[in-house]
Parts: structure tokens; sequence; C-alpha cells
């Protein structure tokens, strides 16, 4: 019997299409379709709950996506996932950093060669938000480091944290579909001795004392757990985080520098930014 997919259609004004598209890689889908003030998301029957439908119109609205649900059908067997890697490309952050699927891997040779087969977690490098923080974790990870990667993904920003120099590494996301994807990408680059991948929700796990903390989420994730994110992370160590949107930047900032925190440095790419701060030199009392 062929698979068969479901085929959902959420109208999204087109300048909102980045926002969404982070947020609707974090479900177990396949693939995404661009249309006009559109986005069709491609499920394998198996993976579709009937429950997604509200679901994905509240993540949205938590993220200020303005979002309604159009059509939701089914459609029979396509070559999708021969499709849709065929259209990636490889992302060269710079001249040290590469983000390459496994089927181009020889293609390239850089220091930083990070190796990844996408299945639609967040974290290929085609988001600006990803590339901004591979730059801004280039210079701030350490050999002999501790590093932990919030909503890991693909598992990229882990696997950079490890080739850069860290011992160790607790990556962590709460969608299985990630820790899936980030558990093979880690074995492919020769990591899984350094990284400790776990399924788990940020508001449950205890977040470990560390010399960096990499986050990249949403406005919404970052500011409640900003105190959370200080007190994890050791005097004078490392806070970058991303996802957010340029226009929201002062809203992250200001709770940690209220929490002592020091804005170390800022980047930013088309609509998005990409923060780093420098903990303060003695630990928070929040």
């Amino acid at each position: 019997m062929p698979t068969r997919y479901v085929l959902v259609t959420v109208n999204i004004p087109e300048e909102q299409h980045d926002v969404a598209t982070a947020i609707l890689t974090t479900y177990p889908m396949l693939g995404i379709e661009v249309g006009m003030d559109s986005l069709t998301v491609c499920f394998d029957q198996s993976d579709w709950d009937p429950a997604y439908e509200q679901q994905i119109l509240e993540d949205l609205a938590a993220a200020s996506v303005s979002a309604t649900m159009g059509l939701v059908g089914t459609e029979e067997d396509q070559n999708w996932n021969a499709e849709w890697e065929a259209s990636i490309d490889p992302v060269i952050v710079n001249d040290r950093i590469a983000i390459v699927p496994e089927w181009r891997e020889s293609e390239f040779d850089v220091p930083l060669k990070l190796v990844i087969t996408p299945k639609m977690s967040f974290g290929t490098g085609h988001h600006a938000t990803t590339r901004m923080m591979c730059r801004l974790m280039e210079h701030r990870v350490q050999a002999g480091d501790t590093w932990v990667d919030v909503g890991t993904g693909t598992g990229v920003l882990a696997i950079l944290a490890v080739k850069l120099g860290a011992r160790h590494v607790l990556a962590f996301d709460n969608n299985e579909w990630s820790v899936l994807n980030s558990e093979e990408n880690i074995l492919k680059n020769s990591c899984e001795g350094a990284i400790d991948l776990r399924q788990d929700e940020l508001g449950s796990i205890e977040l470990p004392h560390c010399d960096g903390l990499a986050a990249n989420l949403y406005r919404h994730l970052v500011i409640p757990y900003s105190a959370d994110f200080v007190n994890a992370v050791k005097p004078g160590g490392w806070i970058i985080v991303s996802g957010i949107l340029k226009y929201d930047a002062d809203d992250v900032i200001a709770p940690f520098l209220a929490l002592g925190c020091s804005l170390d440095e800022r980047i930013d790419e088309s609509e998005w930014c990409a923060i780093a701060f420098r903990t303060p030199t003695a630990p928070s009392a929040s």
C-alpha cells in the first residue's frame, strides 16, 4: 500500500515566513512548500496528529505570527526526500566554518566542517540565526570548556562547540524528531563521546554549571529563562542567544543586563539578531 502524506496549508503573511518556518520545523514534518502568503507543510501520515492543527496555530500566535489554518488533505507517495535533498546547498559560515550535507562532504576542506544530515530539524545553517550563533561561538568556546546547547535542533551548535575544543556539551531538545536527527549528526562528526544528548523540556531540565550556553530559541523562551541561564554559567562565562527578531533585541537584552551581565557583541542579519553576553564576575543573587 503506498505511503500517504498529510499536507497542511497555513495562511501566513510573507514577511513572517522566516519566524513561522523556524516554529514549524519543531514538528515531525518532511518539508515545507512556500506559497504566496502561505506555507504548506508535509507530514508522513504516521507522524500526523490532528491535534497539531490547533497546536500549530497556538505556537505561531505565541511568537506573534498572524496565521489561520487553510486546507488539510492527503497525497500519495512521492520522492519528497530526494527532491528536498537535491535543494539543500552547503552553508559557508565563514572561511573556517562550513555546514555541509553528508552527500556533499567530499567537496569541502575547511578547518571546521560540520557534516549534517538535515531532516527538517531547525539548525541546517540556512537560517540566519544558526549562522550568527556559529560566528559568535567561534572565538568564545575554549579548549576544555563545558557548554550547554538549549534546543539543539540538528545538533549543529553542540558539534561546533566540540570541534572548537569543548570537552563536554549537554545538548537537549523537546522534540523527538530533532533528538533522533541530532544523534545521527553527532555520530557522523565523531562527537558522541563529548556530547550528552537528551530529550527534555527547558522548564524541567536542571541546567549544569558550565562555561558557556547557546540558546537559539525565541524571544518568548529566552526572556523567562534569562535568570536560569545566568545562574548556570560560571562567572565571566558566555551566554549566546538568537532566534531573536532585531526589533525585539532591547526586550531580550534588558533582563540579562539587570542580572549583571555585560553585552559583549550583537550581530544582525536580515530581520534577525544574535547576542553574546558575558556573565557577571560574581554569581547572580537571583
